[in-house]
């Protein structure tokens, strides 16, 4: 269940403006057309809209006018070959399933390519539904209006995503700073002994770096203005803060141990709670247009740290209180850095000195958004998962119309086709949890409907009910599809009880059509499955080859570069993004499939402890200013990095088996130092197990 607070944030966020921009939309052009020409051309016009409407995501605008006319047009085409086909019930058989292998090649380019493999998909399903048309003329009249309505919700789009452009970006800058702030009471937790463990950790870090680059893609992207920059500006701040945040995972466990008697445990979750609330605020002030509180640049929790440092001392001295001792003060100085960063956010709109974003080029942090018609052409070999996901599609689609044909007809049995289309995806993790959210939305849904039709509500109340499930539907349908099973229910019922007065068993037909359908998506999910071992290998490498980019750019003895610093940071976290969301699929795989998701887990977990100490490593580094490293910093600085290459390397890990240092942790650098030459080591044993001829 969402708490009140993510209430209030979804419905100043940028997923309901969506929704509510699509429904909008749709509303306007059905009910001017219904007022013009009746109920006919508004069906007709209104499909078109609302068929294009679930292509319409954030993007820039000739990413998305693109997106838009290529829905427009294949969806028309999609529409007028299932319109004609009604005529011959025997080429209908077959020209579901082949506009179904279709849509789903379509998916080849990428997660935004989904959106509109899901509208021609649509329209093919719904189409089925349809009463045939009398003759070619009504026909062509019916896909000429449908074409309207799709070219106008593309128009209208076009010019709502201009001007909501900052406002986009605004609500993408809040969604990070929320995220972040989730990890920082997550810290907090972690300090006051209440860690959720690797798993944990791991769905955590995966949000972040999800949540990361959508906010990149959006924010970063086509900066023209003051205010834009303003935005850029801020969120290039918050990815210190970001680096710093997941820096400050690194020594809990020392302190923890070390400390656990003291006041320092309860100081750093203080340190860390009041962290996440300044940026739950700072999300919360950005989303409503209101100003943000200032984080006091003194804290009696930083004053009770300074204080320990100062005084406490063991019964008996050791090495590894000092190791505590030191890592202790490196989380003070994090947690500090984090309350300097957030002091100095501005308002969107003021000045920001120095500029940031001087000499910085923002398409090296943008994830490509191109479509190139060589992959579709590269997708069509047997191992492709795309081509596998769309043979699969049609089948299914193919054996859900044989069952329909064999089951007692009634009027809306396209409902088991769209539910097979909707649940079906590429990864059966995916495709699992969708059939889960399906029947219970729906469930939901029917539930929510049948008590409003019991109380005989009158047109205006079926109407309006009929435009808020529409916008809910489209709001929830990259956050949470339960809830967007749940009012396209509501909202495909209302509309057939609008439509269709006096239909009998609605409910339970929705219900029986979405279990059957259900029943033959998680039947078809086995047919040509890609399982997400698959691409252990090559994820596992990517991984290692990020993060040996990301050492060199921190370790290079020579002065490190801030622009390829950047660079490589955001590589490896779309790398740790990516493996983790392998990891979070392949736990809801068959068991016989999920190989290696313990040590998976614990590879990608140290992964980023190795990204969090060579974060705080650049921190020490430029701490020391520009000052020239002596020769033995140098030699010392090679001496790591020459290790790591052995280690994360794609020639072998024979290096990793040296000896580990033994001389004294005299300074924090050498301190950091051991510990990245550690994690690299556990990295390369990890590695070596997840890739051993046994385990794939």
């Amino acid at each position: 269940m969402l708490t009140p607070r993510q209430v209030l944030v979804l419905l100043h966020g940028r997923y309901f403006t969506s929704g509510l921009v699509s429904a909008v939309g749709v509303a306007l052009f059905g009910l001017v057309t219904y007022a013009i020409a009746g109920l006919g051309p508004a069906i007709a016009l209104g499909s078109g809209a609302l068929t294009v409407c679930f292509a319409d995501n954030p993007a820039p605008t000739r990413v998305k006018r693109v997106e838009l006319l290529f829905t427009s047009v294949a969806s028309t085409v999609a529409f007028a070959l299932v319109g004609a086909s009604l005529w011959w019930p025997a080429v209908q058989i077959v020209l579901i399933p082949v506009l179904g292998f279709i849509s789903g090649l379509i998916a080849v380019w990428g997660k935004r390519a989904l959106a509109m493999s899901f509208s021609v998909l649509f329209i093919s399903v719904i189409t089925v539904g349809s009463p045939p048309l009398q003759g070619p003329v009504q026909l062509a009249a019916a896909v000429a209006l449908f074409f309207i309505g799709a070219l106008l919700y593309t128009a209208y789009a076009l010019l709502l995503a201009r001007w909501l452009r900052r406002r986009t970006k605004e609500q993408a800058l809040a969604e990070l700073l929320a995220q972040l702030g989730q990890f920082a009471h997550w810290l907090a937790n972690h300090f006051g002994g209440q860690s959720s463990g690797l798993s944990g950790a791991v769905a955590q870090l995966t949000a972040i770096n999800d949540t990361l680059q959508n906010t990149r893609d959006i924010v970063l992207r086509d900066v023209r203005t003051a205010a834009d920059r303003a935005l850029a500006a801020r969120l290039i701040l918050l990815l210190e803060v970001n680096e710093a945040l997941l820096a400050g995972q690194t020594d809990g466990d020392l302190i923890l141990k070390q400390f656990d008697a003291t006041p320092v445990p309860d100081a750093l979750r203080d340190w860390a709670q009041r962290i996440g609330n300044a940026l739950d605020q700072r999300a919360d002030a950005l989303l409503r247009g209101r100003p943000a509180n200032t984080l006091p640049a003194h804290l009696p929790c930083a004053q009770t740290i300074e204080h320990a440092l100062a005084t406490l001392q063991p019964s008996q001295p050791s090495a590894e209180f000092e190791q505590a001792r030191m890592a202790l003060r490196a989380s003070a100085d994090k947690f500090q850095r984090i309350s300097d960063l957030l002091a100095q956010e501005k308002p969107v709109g003021s000045p920001t000195q120095p500029d940031p974003l001087q000499g910085m080029d923002l398409q090296a942090f943008l994830s490509p958004l191109r479509y190139d018609p060589n992959a579709l052409w590269q997708s069509i070999r047997f191992e492709s998962p795309i081509l596998r996901y769309a043979i699969r599609l049609a089948l299914a689609l193919f054996a859900g119309e044989l069952v329909l044909r064999a089951l007692p007809y009634h009027p809306h049995d396209y409902w088991v086709l769209l539910t097979i289309g909707v649940i079906l995806r590429p990864n059966y993790s995916v495709t699992r949890q969708r059939i889960k959210d399906r029947v219970l939305g729906t469930l939901l849904g029917c539930i929510l409907v049948a008590a409003l039709l019991s109380t005989h509500p009158s047109l205006g109340v079926m109407t309006l009910g009929v435009f808020v499930s529409l916008a809910f539907a489209r709001t929830f349908i990259t956050l949470n599809y339960r809830f967007t099973a749940l009012f396209a229910s509501v909202n495909a019922l209302l509309l057939v009880a609008l439509l269709e007065p006096g239909t009998q068993f609605l409910v339970t037909q929705r219900l029986q059509d979405t279990l059957i359908g259900a029943a033959l998506a998680w039947a078809f999910s086995f047919v040509l499955p890609r399982w997400e071992a698959n691409d252990l290998r090559r994820q596992v490498d990517a991984l290692q080859r990020a993060a040996l980019g990301y050492a060199r750019a921190v370790l290079d003895p020579q002065q490190v570069s801030d622009l390829n610093y950047r660079r490589e940071r955001k590589r490896i976290q779309d790398a740790l993004a990516a493996v983790g969301g392998l990891h979070a699929r392949m736990l809801e795989e068959p068991r016989q499939h999920q190989l290696m998701r313990r040590e998976l887990a614990a590879f990608i977990a140290h992964s980023d402890l190795l990204s969090a100490h060579l974060a705080t490593l650049r921190v020490l580094r430029a701490q020391r200013g520009d000052r020239v490293l002596s020769a033995a910093e140098q030699a010392r600085l090679r001496h790591t990095l020459a290790l790591l290459q052995g280690c994360l390397g794609l020639d072998g890990q024979a290096t990793c088996i040296e000896a580990a240092e033994t001389g004294a942790i005299d300074t924090p650098i050498e301190r950091r130092l051991r510990e990245v030459e550690a994690e690299g080591r556990t990295i390369a044993q990890l590695s070596r197990q997840i890739l051993s001829p046994v385990a794939t």
